[in-house]
């Protein structure tokens, strides 16, 4: 159930990211592709931090092994909630306008040598 759920806001953020980019002058499909690994890249993150946590507490203080299996909607709701937040923190990101690139003043011409002043 979570997993298609899952899929489904994966895109969405990453069209969302798309039209944020070009509507700034960003590249759409570079900001695209960033958007929906940055929501799959953070659930898999977050799982991953959750069950070295929970394997390290099964060790060190001899819990049920199958405690992650009677947490997994807590586990899951929370890996969601993390990845709404930095897909929310990325979309952020593209509503600010890209910096102005200032063009740095042009020197002036060297002297020129040429005539001769006496």
């Amino acid at each position: 159930m979570f997993r298609a759920n899952t899929m489904i806001l994966a895109i969405l953020t990453a069209v969302l990211a798309y039209r944020r980019a070009k509507e700034s002058g960003r590249s759409g499909l570079l900001w695209a592709l960033a958007g929906a690994g940055v929501y799959i890249g953070t659930q898999m993150f977050v799982t991953f931090a959750i069950g070295i946590g929970l394997g390290i507490a099964i060790v060190a203080w001899e819990l049920d092994e199958n405690i992650f299996y009677r947490y997994e909607i807590v586990f899951s709701i929370i890996a969601i909630a993390m990845s709404l937040f930095t897909s929310w923190l990325l979309l952020r990101y593209l509503s600010r306008e890209p910096a102005a690139d200032e063009a740095p003043e042009i020197p002036p011409p060297p002297p020129d040598f040429s005539s001769n002043q006496q």
